[in-house]
């Protein structure tokens, strides 16, 4: 019992240390820093000692990291939309949900010339319009990797009923292996044989049909199809929900468009895209040393909305003279969502006093912006305390476009997990060139700092894991 103790005071000295440090970067920048110190931390719920130190680092964190970073990254887009003479900002759900709240607070404290609005769309809710006209090339988006991919999960995504599905499984020859977790290699021979079985395009088409008709209606309502200059806001990563999108409006107005997106950070864009719609804030394409310490799938579980996933759209039951469109969401709200409502009144406070500061500084230099938010993402991303990792590492994630199969975000490892981890393993059973199947985690940093352990050794061997992959995307590129 001592020595639990003696490793709890441990591990709360780091902690502290890491605070101060947060604190002497926001010192920088006397907007944040007053911000910051003027919220006061929100009184939580009655939990046990253990749960209230989780709220309590999740609440100092979010303050001293996450929102000078989702500020920081706002006072960007706004700079660049008025730059280039957009008149409209649309705020892509979920990820951009406390984006958009942030960026109503500023447009309304300096009077800025911009229409900010918030779209509740999904990359499933437009996929499954997009699927209705573009043939074989669902399969582009409907057989993509992530975690725990199945046949199964391939063919909810592509909105197949169960009896539908087990007929393509049949079809293919995976009536066995219906459930199995394919790997990616598994995958890419898998979708060379969906694209030879004609009846799924049926199945798919059918059901898409309905989805583009009321997809359309909602975003002609919203204004996308208007001539009001515009553009999107998002976390970013691949940029294929802008595509899907793009193309979604292509068809319905049987001409060109060209959207422009701002995202937080882009690995990679869409084959054929013009580079100049995507601008990227934190890293781009050819950007290497960011992502490494870099975790975008904790990005997406704290910059999330307490809503439902957007699964499609309707005309709502009311007497309207017009028809109006709303969002279907899903049976559940966000895993997350009584962490994200605190997350929201922490914002709305913080927002609220960094609005009402007057700076007479201008705007601050792209590259300057970029320095600060790294030095605060850097150390919790890259390398997290213990209490850091368990605070947020527990939050609940999920990579499909349908959220199946929710997980913490850091993943727990054990002992043996973390030797399969190491650099070499990894590849080695990656390759099949070594037996064993690997536990893979959203934030493996994360992962790492929960196993309790000095994570220098493991850390460096993610760093090197990520290093390697994408040098390797770079260079093949």
């Amino acid at each position: 019992m001592k020595r639990l103790e003696e490793a709890y005071l441990d591990n709360r000295a780091e902690y502290q240390r890491r605070l101060e440090y947060y604190r002497s970067v926001l010192k920088r920048n006397r907007l944040h820093m007053r911000a910051a110190d003027s919220v006061k931390l929100l009184p939580t719920a009655d939990t046990d000692r253990d749960g209230m130190r989780t709220w309590r680092v999740r609440e100092e964190v979010f303050l001293y990291v996450w929102m000078p970073v989702l500020t920081e990254y706002v006072e960007w887009v706004l700079e660049e939309a008025v730059k280039n003479g957009k008149k409209r900002l649309y705020f892509l759900a979920r990820d951009g949900y406390m984006m958009y709240l942030m960026a109503k607070k500023l447009v309304e404290a300096r009077g800025i010339d911009l229409d900010i609005r918030y779209l509740k769309i999904s990359r499933f809710s437009i996929r499954s319009a997009e699927y209705y006209f573009i043939g074989k090339a669902a399969l582009d988006t409907l057989c993509v990797g992530g975690i725990d991919i199945s046949f199964e999960k391939i063919m909810k995504r592509a909105n197949l009923t169960d009896d539908e599905a087990l007929h393509i499984a049949r079809l293919a020859g995976y009536t066995e292996n219906y459930k199995k977790v394919l790997s990616y290699q598994q995958l890419c021979t898998l979708k060379k044989e969906l694209s030879g079985i004609g009846q799924l395009f049926v199945y798919i088409k059918k059901h898409a049909k309905n989805c583009y008709k009321t997809t359309v209606s909602y975003l002609r309502q919203e204004g996308l199809l208007e001539g009001t200059p515009y553009a999107l806001v998002d976390s970013g990563w691949v940029g294929t929900l802008q595509l899907s999108l793009q193309r979604v409006l292509e068809h319905e107005k049987t001409g060109k468009v060209r959207l422009q997106g701002y995202y937080f950070g882009l690995y990679e864009r869409p084959e054929g895209t013009d580079a100049g719609q995507y601008r990227a804030f934190y890293f781009g394409e050819r950007e290497i040393q960011r992502k490494i310490r870099f975790s975008n799938c904790l990005f997406e579980t704290v910059f999330s909305a307490p809503e439902g996933m957007t699964q499609g759209y309707r005309l709502k039951e009311q007497e309207l003279p017009e028809s109006v469109y709303e969002a279907v969401e899903n049976d559940s709200r966000n895993p997350n969502a009584d962490v994200m409502e605190h997350f929201v009144k922490l914002l709305m406070q913080y927002a609220s006093c960094y609005g009402g500061i007057s700076d007479d500084r201008g705007a601050a230099p792209h590259k300057e912006r970029v320095r600060f938010v790294e030095s605060l993402l850097k150390p919790m991303m890259g390398n997290p305390t213990q209490w850091e990792a368990e605070a947020f590492g527990e939050m609940l994630f999920c990579d499909d476009v349908l959220e199946l199969q929710l997980q913490p975000v850091a993943a727990w490892w054990d002992e043996e997990e973390m030797y399969k981890q190491r650099f070499v393993n990894k590849i080695l059973i990656k390759l099949k060139l070594k037996s064993g199947t690997l536990h893979e985690s959203a934030w493996a940093e994360g992962s790492i700092a929960r196993f309790g352990k000095k994570p220098g050794n493991p850390m460096r061997q993610e760093r090197l894991y990520k290093s390697f992959m994408y040098l390797r995307k770079v260079i093949c590129k």
